[in-house]
């Protein structure tokens, strides 16, 4: 039945999880392109495999620690558009 699928069996042994939301989240890590089906198991096509890839390294081995805020805004080089108000002499004192 799993001819051109891979077994749930597989899916475990390669993630290393048996939780199907986790092994969504191994799949998309590694950017091995699947589906679900009705119950939410991960689908995954035999051809969007390496041949003889039998696990998976973890997700935290990938997974920064701090998110680079520099790839979401862009570079924070730039000065602000406000200047401080120029100081005049002709101010009037109270």
């Amino acid at each position: 039945m799993h001819e051109l699928t891979l077994s749930p069996e597989e899916i475990v042994e390669i993630t290393g999880y048996s939780r199907y939301t986790h092994q969504q989240r191994q799949l998309r890590c590694h950017g091995i392109p699947f589906t679900t089906d009705g119950r939410n198991r991960p689908i995954v096509l035999r051809r969007n495999l390496a041949p003889g890839l039998t696990e998976l390294p973890k997700v935290d081995e990938y997974v920064a620690t701090e998110p680079d805020y520099d790839a979401i805004n862009g570079p924070t080089t730039k000065r602000s558009k406000r200047q401080a108000p120029a100081s005049t002499g002709n101010k009037k004192q109270i």
